[in-house]
């Protein structure tokens, strides 16, 4: 099922938003899962350009891990930045699913007085979050549908969900679709392909607990992770590979390369 991205300023009402569309969507019968910030120390992390980036990274991971064809995904964040919500658009045509983007424009003024009930940020980092953000646009592809909502706005729970059961999802790029290697490109395509996988499982073992299985883009194949396993373990393994398919090359009509190498991987980490 599809991602619903949900964005607005600091202590706009986005968890109530993003605690509404999980009760009402739980009455569906449907599988859904709820990502959110509210874990993190606000202050500290986005006073530190560092560990923003981490937390922003962080949230992605966690949602290209759990974005499939069967769960609802709600991303309960600030998701402030136009190029980051681009980012997590192209996971959903990755996975060939669709996603739809919540905006929670609460004036800044009532914003304020809900920052200080709550004490949620300091007055600076609040402040700074505001000249910041970068609000949803429905012309945008990545940001529509666009539901904008003002603060005694009700949720159209039924329009969403109508939107997320219909709506075909986009094609997926042509940079993200596995094709069999070509000869002349053969082994820049595999180094590409064999590093592209290394990238993805690595960032999900940051929040991986054991015996969680990853889901890699491009293929059905996943990966166990064991908590022994490190990244010079990956890494090693890699180059084993690189070595066997130079010797051992396969077909144009074979299996994605994707799909061979995390194979590979699944039967050198054991």
């Amino acid at each position: 099922m599809p991602l619903i991205v949900i964005s607005g300023g600091p202590c706009s009402g986005k968890s109530t938003r993003a605690q509404s569309l999980y009760e009402y969507f739980k009455t569906k019968s449907m599988p859904v899962q709820i990502i959110t910030d509210n874990n993190l120390d606000r202050n500290a992390v986005y006073a530190d350009n560092t560990l923003e980036k981490q937390a922003r990274s962080d949230l992605k991971a966690e949602t290209q891990r759990l974005v499939t064809k069967t769960d609802l995904v709600i991303l309960d964040a600030l998701n402030y930045i136009k190029g980051y919500r681009y980012e997590l658009y192209c996971i959903t045509k990755l996975y060939q699913t669709v996603q739809c983007t919540i905006y929670c424009n609460t004036p800044v003024h009532l914003a304020r007085e809900w920052n200080v009930a709550n004490n949620r940020y300091n007055e600076s980092t609040f402040d700074a979050l505001v000249q910041r953000y970068e609000p949803p646009e429905g012309r945008n592809r990545w940001d529509a549908p666009l539901f904008e909502l003002a603060p005694n706005d009700e949720l159209p729970l039924e329009q969403i969900a109508d939107y997320l059961a219909n709506k075909r999802p986009p094609p997926p790029n042509k940079s993200t679709v596995n094709l069999p290697i070509s000869d002349t490109n053969f082994l820049h395509d595999v180094d590409r392909v064999t590093q592209d996988v290394l990238d993805s499982i690595v960032q999900q073992s940051k929040i991986a607990v054991l015996g969680q299985q990853f889901s890699i883009p491009g293929t059905t194949e996943k990966i166990t992770w064991n908590q022994s396993h490190s990244v010079s373990d990956l890494r090693r393994i890699r180059q084993q590979y690189l070595k066997f398919i130079k010797t051992h090359p396969p077909s144009k009509d074979s299996t994605n390369v994707t799909a061979m190498f995390v194979q590979f991987l699944n039967n050198n980490l054991c």
